[in-house]
């Protein structure tokens, strides 16, 4: 199993690089998300004008997420890019998307609610305000919590959100609901297996290399170059291979899960033998 789920990985990365076209409409539609981001941040409440311009971007960049996300997904799907299906896909996505932000929002709420009731020592607090060189001995509390929460908001949420992106593109959203209330559940229990499933674990660990633990280390390495120019380019260099990494981890990842999700669901399908006509008796 190790070795099939290398194999759909190590060709997922494969089609995505070769495939330059797509790779460069990815790159845009990355770079267009993260500029939106750029002035949504940058612009500050000052004029009516700015005001009315951070509302407008709060609005267009969901929907540059969701149509970025629809692309790798369709163009896993079907292998090429059907604008109208994207912009489809993307507003199912968006709709698919509601329940599980709600979800991770009662998590949050809850795990901020239950670490209050584990707070951290003052003395030990107080020292490491002052900038003492002592170690301080370890808060399990803070400990467990952090692990809870990269558990849930780092792996799970977002590991679930892609086979339910995929899951959802490939039909209505109102399929996963029909049937009545227990057929509902035990199609959502079979999307949150397969979601969690080892493979899809691997696959996602694998992607979360490229498209977040290399960004972060690049973006944070610390480079002291002497000169202004020097430290402005070396920025800039850190920049775009924080910039293709995450760009090429994130859409491999989104891919390798994307035809797994479909792989798993066709072998799902039981199949029906063939009818025979009853012989007639002698």
């Amino acid at each position: 199993m190790i070795t099939a789920t290398l194999q759909t990985w190590l060709d997922s990365a494969r089609a995505v690089l070769r495939d330059a076209r797509a790779l460069a409409i990815f790159a845009g539609l990355y770079a267009l998300l993260l500029v939106t981001f750029y002035i949504f941040i940058a612009t500050r409440e000052a004029t009516v004008w700015q005001v009315l311009i951070t509302y407008a971007f709060l609005v267009l960049m969901p929907a540059e997420f969701f149509v970025f996300q629809s692309a790798i997904v369709e163009h896993a799907r079907i292998g090429k890019f059907s604008w109208r299906q994207i912009v489809r896909g993307a507003i199912k996505l968006f709709i698919a998307t509601i329940p599980i932000v709600v979800i991770a929002l009662v998590f949050w709420a809850l795990l901020d609610k239950f670490q209050l009731r584990y707070p951290t020592p003052k003395a030990a607090l107080a020292e490491s305000l002052r900038g003492a060189p002592k170690p301080q001995p370890l808060h399990w509390p803070t400990v467990i919590f952090a692990t809870i929460r990269f558990l849930i908001f780092a792996i799970a949420l977002p590991l679930a959100t892609i086979h339910l992106w995929a899951r959802v593109s490939a039909g209505d959203i109102r399929t996963l609901f029909s049937g009545g209330a227990e057929a509902s559940v035990r199609r959502i229990g079979g999307w949150l297996a397969r979601a969690f499933a080892s493979d899809s674990v691997l696959i996602y660990a694998l992607g979360a290399i490229l498209f977040a633990f290399i960004p972060y280390a690049v973006i944070f390495i610390k480079i002291s170059p002497k000169g202004t120019k020097t430290d402005f380019a070396v920025f800039i260099a850190q920049l775009l291979i924080a910039f293709c990494f995450s760009l090429i981890g994130w859409i491999v990842t989104v891919t390798a899960l994307s035809k797994l999700n479909t792989q798993t669901s066709i072998a799902d399908v039981p199949q029906r033998a063939p009818s025979t006509p009853a012989e007639a008796p002698a």
